[in-house]
């Protein structure tokens, strides 16, 4: 679930971080990953992920086809803040033809939403 410019310069299918937000409501901490908007599900064939305030939210682990889509292979807790400077480190270790001098930038968002060939639509 990713733009091809992404793909091609992550050199992975695997987001070593990848964050969600810890909620605390009515005396409890849910989780929740408030990252995929209603367009982009759309776009990409998801369900959006639902959320009730009482059950964490995290990823969408199946597509509408019911195909294993994503997972968290390592869960990191939780920080009281975003731990800027060791996720900056492990990209450079992860990804270093993403991660360079020139930096990342772009909006991989709009690009993931730019209308797919057939071609294109077989590899995502």
């Amino acid at each position: 679930m990713t733009s091809r410019r992404l793909r091609e310069r992550s050199k992975s299918g695997i987001f070593i971080w990848h964050s969600y937000t810890d909620l605390y409501i009515d005396g409890r901490w849910v989780k929740a990953t408030p990252v995929f908007d209603q367009a982009l599900c759309e776009r990409v064939g998801l369900k959006p992920l639902e959320f009730d305030g009482r059950q964490d939210s995290l990823f969408h682990p199946f597509d509408r086809e019911g195909r294993r889509h994503m997972e968290y292979l390592r869960d990191r807790g939780t920080f009281p803040d975003v731990p800027f400077e060791t996720i900056q480190a492990d990209f450079r270790l992860a990804y270093p033809s993403l991660v360079s001098e020139h930096c990342l930038k772009g909006d991989f968002h709009a690009e993931a939403m730019v209308p797919k060939t057939s071609k294109q639509r077989a590899s995502f």
